[in-house]
């Protein structure tokens, strides 16, 4: 029995072999996050593809980020009645920043600032995640990225992909759909 059960822990241990370039930059298994799955709390997350085709970009150099301005934004919906927490994901499609050149982006609610990001040469043509927490918030309404620097001369520029692989997950931490002992209990950890 005590072979049997200390095979499964094995098992159970060593978990799925993944071997994928998911976000195509020559690394395997460096993802945290695969695109087009979403593994939030359907009752009280939703996810918005932004930027993508489909907002409107302001770019100056387009599709090169670098100047003070330049911007994305779009109209975007969700079925939640407020939202005060944002995950924002954007994929870097190039990436050529040097010599301590770096695109520092406001993200924008209907036009307030709720947090910043910024975009550096070590991130490569990867995912860079940011965390915003705000006042509460009633959809529809703009969501915009605002360059808000001017990357120095020859310290090169980053675009931002706009397929589809740039997401922004929202929830409203005011109210738990879940009115259970054990929603009340995963509210303490949200």
């Amino acid at each position: 029995m005590w072979r049997v059960l200390a095979g499964l822990l094995v098992l159970a241990l060593a978990g799925p072999a993944l071997a994928a370039d998911l976000d195509n930059n020559g690394i395997e298994n460096d993802e945290f996050w695969v695109p087009g799955t979403f593994e939030g709390e359907t009752d009280r997350d939703e996810m918005v593809y932004f930027p993508t085709s489909q907002d409107t970009w302001q770019v100056s150099s387009y599709p090169y980020w670098w100047h003070v301005g330049d911007t994305v934004f779009g109209v975007h919906d969700v079925g939640l009645d407020c939202v005060d927490h944002a995950v924002a994901t954007i994929k870097i499609s190039y990436n050529v920043l040097h010599s301590g050149g770096h695109v520092d982006l406001d993200f924008r609610i209907d036009g307030v600032t709720v947090g910043s990001m910024v975009l550096l040469e070590e991130h490569g043509t990867g995912y860079v995640d940011a965390v915003f927490d705000f006042e509460a918030m009633v959809p529809p309404f703009e969501l915009r990225w605002y360059e808000t620097n001017q990357v120095a001369g020859g310290a090169g520029s980053v675009s931002i992909d706009e397929t589809g692989l740039c997401s922004v997950v929202f929830s409203c931490g005011g109210t738990s759909s879940d009115d259970t002992t054990w929603g009340t209990i995963k509210d303490l950890y949200r």
